[in-house]
């Protein structure tokens, strides 16, 4: 590793370290006032995404994104670009306060019964979802309530962080893509 790469690494831990990471098991709210692709003006995160940490909004990288075309079903995204990976499960209309990481996967806790994962999904009023991201620095589990939704408009969540982590790669096999066969 050359002198260059070593400080910028350094540096790169430094800064991300110094983050606030968001406090865990905590219920907190959000209102989006449109979906992104439903929104007056240019396009922009403002008004209808969800960043979890400053770090998020330094990198404009939301968490979760509201989004639909005007006058069209409203669907959560949390699988936005590059190499990012993000599931959603829809876990029906129960408590945002009974969702543990454990019930995130398995609301039911039955074996065999496991939660179905989605990258995208639709709004739905009084359902409560978990989301799983795997970001190239960030590793998060968040589960969030919609408290109140207008078709094309507004929309209104609860949402509590399970486990949010700014991650340093030590190393990655090169190559990866989203279109290329098994050979």
């Amino acid at each position: 590793m050359d002198s260059f790469t070593y400080l910028s690494l350094f540096i790169f831990v430094a800064v991300a370290s110094s983050f606030t990471l968001p406090e865990l098991h905590v219920i907190k709210k959000i209102s989006f006032k449109y979906p992104y692709s439903c929104q007056p003006g240019p396009s922009s995160y403002e008004g209808c995404a969800l960043f979890l940490t400053d770090y998020g909004v330094l990198r404009n990288m939301p968490d979760l994104l509201y989004n639909g075309a005007c006058g069209s079903s409203n669907t959560f995204e949390v699988m936005l670009a590059g190499d990012n990976f993000g599931m959603l499960s829809d876990l029906g209309d129960v408590p945002l306060e009974n969702v543990t990481a454990s019930k995130a996967f398995n609301y039911n806790r039955i074996t065999g019964d496991d939660n179905t994962f989605t990258s995208t999904i639709k709004v739905v009023s009084g359902h409560t979802y978990a989301a799983l991201l795997a970001k190239s620095e960030i590793r998060a589990l968040f589960v969030f309530r919609v408290e109140s939704y207008e078709r094309s408009g507004p929309a209104t969540i609860s949402y509590a962080v399970k486990q949010y982590g700014i991650i340093t790669l030590s190393q990655e096999s090169p190559g990866f893509s989203w279109d290329e066969p098994n050979h």
